[in-house]
């Protein structure tokens, strides 16, 4: 079972329902007015993942500037 978003062409009010992927595409009726005219929308969804996002700028690709040393980065040695 899957959760789908439907939009009535009689009202024009959007609704979800749970019903099998075999289901999706098959007529669905709107819970405001009744109609049997809608159709699926595609979904947005959030994904959350435990680390750094794929989209982010992980160290592993930023490019490494080198500093004195030190045990602050060079900045108090001089």
């Amino acid at each position: 079972m899957a959760l789908y978003e439907y939009k009535c062409f009689d009202c024009e009010e959007q609704f979800e329902l749970m019903r099998s992927m075999n289901a999706a595409d098959d007529p669905a009726e709107c819970p405001e007015c009744g109609g049997i005219e809608s159709r699926r929308l595609v979904s947005n969804f959030a994904s959350v993942t435990p680390g750094a996002s794929a989209l982010s700028t992980s160290s592993a690709t930023m490019p490494v500037r080198k500093v004195g040393g030190g045990c602050c980065g060079g900045g108090c040695c001089g």
